[in-house]
């Protein structure tokens, strides 16, 4: 799955507007397909998903206190939750990975309950794999969620549960 598509899955499955979810999404060029390396297929479905994304109300910038965060959702009583997201690319997963946590460590502010963070990858054996190197103290530590997605349904391995095998 693109990052694109992980972002629409995660938007319809776990952070509904019909639910009272306010989501804001960054978007960035190569997640959209532009430029010449990235195959025709992953333009069609970037654009497939930003249209549902409009329609759906979430708002396509980046978060006024969470900057580029790739996921940034907020709800009345559940408090936000703030997401780095990594899809399938050229790019090599373990890299991607190694991105997506500096990131998300980057965006932590304090330690208050009300705000979660976590790791959004496709739900495949390779992504799995890398995910399963996080040490569960380092979790536990950031209060870090890792989500597993898929088309069908998201999994969410919370900091102080071990990691599925």
């Amino acid at each position: 799955m693109y990052q694109v598509e992980l972002k629409r899955a995660l938007v319809e499955r776990l952070f509904p507007a019909a639910k009272g979810w306010k989501v804001t999404v960054d978007l960035d060029a190569m997640e959209m397909g532009k430029g010449p390396q990235n195959p025709q297929r992953k333009r069609l479905v970037a654009k497939k998903a930003r249209r549902w994304l409009e329609r759906e109300g979430v708002r396509l910038e980046p978060h006024k206190r969470f900057g580029r965060a790739d996921l940034v959702a907020e709800h009345p009583r559940r408090g936000a939750v703030v997401l780095e997201v990594e899809g399938d690319s050229s790019r090599q997963q373990e890299q991607a990975l190694y991105s997506a946590l500096g990131q998300l460590v980057l965006s932590i502010q304090g330690s208050g309950g009300k705000i979660r963070y976590g790791l959004a990858v496709p739900n495949t054996a390779p992504w799995r794999r890398h995910l399963a190197k996080i040490p569960g103290v380092v979790r536990k530590r950031l209060r870090l969620e890792l989500m597993l997605v898929s088309r069908r349904s998201v999994q969410i391995v919370r900091p102080s549960d071990p990691f599925p095998s």
